[in-house]
């Protein structure tokens, strides 16, 4: 009787044959939309690819131009050092600047969204922030943070800027928060040591114990050094108008090697005494004759 049954099973179609035979009633059936599909998906696939090489090919561009506009920062300052054959060279370090610059803009401009665009805004912020512009530089760097990849190679460094940027402008409460951001950056150590170093700005009492607890996690790290000389500069007494040595006058006069003077009284003239007439030279008197 098993024997039957497994005969009478084995006839019977395979549920992969009857569900493959119903697929391909349906396809069939659905012919005509299915080839209007399949050209829609070639033409997505077709447009994805072409975009991604269109994409890859500005990148790749922009990361080009970049390059070039840094490598105008290396450039000789004509008469300070030997340039290199057929390269050009600037009168002055600010024409030199001042060309740095334009291509940076240049690079923002004709690349866009591309990370070479991105990353020279980042330059120019620090460029802006080291000539003294913090206003300028503050707004460059937030632009990029807004933009730019949480994993931007120059992300812990636009936020440390973007710090000192808001410090310079005497906006320590919002330099303490984005100094803060760095721990989310992957630098810890730098978030922990300028919240001390804005906290004995601010005069605050645990500052100093910030800053000690900072040298003392991280004893190999840079920040440790920084941090010890905070506390050092910190111990030191303040200067005092009464403290500071008054500044001594340049004489007008040099005297004589080895001839004694007097000291002249101070805001008179030296008047120096006339010169007394010489005596006439007696003559012998006549002999009589």
């Amino acid at each position: 009787m098993s024997q039957k049954t497994d005969r009478k099973e084995l006839r019977q179609p395979d549920e992969f044959q009857v569900r493959a035979g119903k697929a391909m009633e349906w396809m069939v059936a659905h012919q005509q939309a299915l080839l209007v599909a399949g050209a829609v998906l070639v033409v997505v696939v077709l447009a994805a690819w072409g975009a991604s090489a269109y994409l890859g090919a500005r990148e790749a561009k922009g990361g080009a131009a970049l390059s070039a506009a840094l490598e105008l920062d290396q450039r000789a300052i004509a008469g300070e050092g030997a340039a290199q054959p057929g390269q050009e060279t600037y009168a002055s370090k600010d024409e030199r600047e001042k060309a740095v610059v334009a291509a940076l803009e240049k690079v923002r401009a004709d690349y866009g969204t591309t990370l070479a665009a991105r990353t020279a805004q980042a330059q120019l912020g620090f460029r802006k922030l080291k000539d003294g512009d913090a206003p300028a530089a503050q707004q460059l760097l937030q632009d990029f943070l807004a933009t730019a990849e949480k994993d931007h190679p120059l992300r812990a460094f636009v936020l440390e800027s973007l710090g000192y940027a808001q410090e310079a402008q005497g906006k320590l409460d919002d330099a303490a928060a984005t100094f803060a951001k760095l721990a989310e950056a992957g630098a810890e150590e730098r978030a922990k040591f300028q919240q001390a170093r804005i906290a004995l700005l601010e005069k605050k009492p645990d500052a100093k114990a910030q800053l000690e607890a900072v040298a003392k996690e991280y004893p190999k790290d840079p920040v440790s050094m920084e941090a010890n000389l905070r506390l050092e500069l910190a111990a030191l007494p303040p200067v005092s108008a009464t403290t500071a040595p008054a500044p001594v006058a340049a004489p007008t006069d040099k005297p004589a090697p080895g001839a004694k003077t007097s000291p002249k009284p101070a805001g008179k003239l030296a008047v120096k005494p006339a010169a007394k007439p010489a005596p006439k030279p007696v003559g012998k008197p006549a002999a009589k004759k």
